[in-house]
């Protein structure tokens, strides 16, 4: 055989050798693995076990297996899985895996005993947060400060408390006004200190005053109430201070504050009406139909609906199917009174709570709900309805809970210890 043929051979020989790997890969990478017992190539799926924190036990059918963050390849079936960290809730449900499909956990544990730390010791005043969550107004009536050593929680409260740091930055005085904290977090680190955004007097009308946000959370008109025929408005920036504690008081004039207020809301209403629009039609048809408190998930791709009488949502909304949806059961006949989540991406309705005296709203991940007993407990659970987790049991005032914009700490409103007037305190979720 001369050169040229051999160098052919060896170049056939490779040519064919590549593809013998390429196609071993591919199947290797679709999740098939070889059966020695049966001599053939066995289907499997993969699941991805992910958590929040990392590194919890990931056990299937009571067996420990590995930790998060892996890969775990198995056979098609029904499994039992549980993530387990110490410190945090156990994560646990039953995630069907089919062939040459990835399926997710996406746990998200939360601390079994969440800190509890006081963001203000002056008294809250009617707390607002603003429509993206990341900003808190509240009236500060007072020039009194609490007694900081006696803040302690109340034996029926699961949380502790950690105030020293907090005690040893407040100014030596407060000052009667409208406060505003940033609930964002800095880079360097969790600050959410309070500051004075309009100075008022004593005699100013903290009863009756009002607030109302802008849909983009950059400003504020303060409504004040001065007698039954006329009302004062004042238009506020967040990014700046006022001080309304020395005559005359500059406002709006009313039919200006009223022009706006109108424009904010008509804002709003086109806000949800560009996002109701994206659903598929037959959903829209069935939620103006039969369904009301409509909220969109952060992400926009879930809308959380309570059912106002029992109907049937059809299958196949979206052409479209997703390859590894979720395999929890679906409810496609939703019931009165019922709350629901319909995920716009997979095509899936899924029953979250049949309790009617449970206020309900959607936590920053997009994955979770906010489950509130009005001033007894706070739950949250995944938008599927599993993973139920109590966060917080003991006093808070009116319901008054909203989470912050990272998610990693929940807002609360609530008197400790029989204290003069409720204070702001978050609870950590990490």
């Amino acid at each position: 055989m001369d050169r040229a043929k051999k160098r052919n051979l060896l170049t056939l020989a490779f040519l064919v050798l590549i593809i013998v790997l390429t196609f071993v890969i591919g199947i290797f990478v679709r999740g098939y693995r070889l059966d020695p017992d049966n001599r053939s190539l066995r289907p499997t799926g993969i699941l991805s076990a992910t958590s929040t924190p990392e590194g919890a036990q990931v056990w299937l059918n009571g067996k420990l297996k590995t930790a998060t963050d892996q890969t775990i390849v198995l056979s098609p079936d029904e499994y039992q899985i549980e993530i387990k960290k110490p410190g945090f809730t156990t994560w646990e449900k039953t995630i069907i895996i089919e062939k040459e499909i990835v399926a997710e956990t996406n746990a998200y544990l939360f601390p079994i005993a969440p800190d509890l730390k006081a963001l203000t010791f002056t008294g809250a005043e009617r707390p607002q947060i603003s429509p993206d969550g990341t900003k808190l107004v509240y009236f500060v009536t007072s020039e009194e400060e609490q007694e900081k050593d006696n803040i302690t929680p109340s034996p029926d409260t699961s949380a502790k408390t950690e105030t020293e740091a907090t005690v040893a930055a407040l100014p030596k005085e407060t000052k009667i006004g409208l406060w505003l904290i940033n609930l964002t977090e800095r880079p360097l680190g969790q600050s959410f200190q309070a500051r004075v955004l309009v100075k008022l007097t004593t005699d100013f009308d903290f009863k009756n005053i009002s607030i109302q946000w802008s849909p983009d959370s950059r400003k504020i008109i303060m409504i004040n109430p001065n007698s039954e025929e006329s009302k004062s408005y004042f238009l506020l920036d967040v990014n700046q201070s006022y001080d309304f504690t020395t005559p005359p008081l500059i406002s709006e004039k009313e039919t200006q504050a009223l022009k706006t207020l109108a424009e904010w809301e008509e804002q709003e209403i086109l806000n949800f009406q560009s996002l109701f629009d994206r659903l598929p039609e037959k959903l829209q048809d069935n939620l103006n139909d039969s369904a009301a408190n409509l909220s969109f998930s952060p992400d926009e791709l879930k809308i959380l609906y309570q059912a106002k009488k029992d109907f049937s949502l059809p299958e196949k909304l979206i052409s479209k199917q997703i390859i590894g949806a979720s395999t929890q059961k679906e409810a496609r006949q939703p019931k009165a009174d019922s709350w629901y989540v319909y995920d716009t991406k997979e095509d899936k309705n899924f029953l979250v709570l049949e309790d009617k005296d449970i206020k309900i709203s959607w936590f920053p991940t997009s994955r979770h709900l906010l489950l509130i007993r009005e001033a007894t407990s706070i739950e949250i659970a995944e938008y599927d309805g599993h993973n139920r987790t109590t966060i917080y049991s003991g006093p808070f005032e009116n319901g008054y809970v909203h989470p912050f914009p990272s998610g990693k700490q929940l807002l609360i409103l609530t008197s400790l210890n029989n204290s003069r007037s409720p204070d702001l305190y978050s609870i950590s979720l990490e």
